[in-house]
């Protein structure tokens, strides 16, 4: 869930970090406008790992695009001997 609160909250940290839990970020705004997002460590974690992830598969898509074999499903199954 998205939390959002003024920047001028922070005077009362420990109410703002109580509101990142189990997944949430707070979003702290300057002048009405996002300019902060807070969230656990554990979470900036995995959005790095995941944003790693998905370079990666582009990086396999592009490369396959780019004349590398294709297979589908029962070719697939069948190269690597389980069907």
């Amino acid at each position: 869930m998205l939390v959002t609160k003024p920047i001028s909250a922070l005077t009362n940290y420990n109410k703002v970090l109580s509101a990142v839990d189990d997944g949430n970020e707070v979003v702290l705004t300057k002048n009405g406008f996002a300019k902060y997002i807070v969230v656990d460590a554990e979470m900036w974690q995995y959005s790095k790992s995941m944003l790693r992830f998905l370079a990666d598969m582009r990086a396999v898509d592009e490369a396959m695009a780019g004349g590398g074999a294709r297979y589908d499903e029962d070719e697939l199954k069948s190269a690597l001997g389980l069907g």
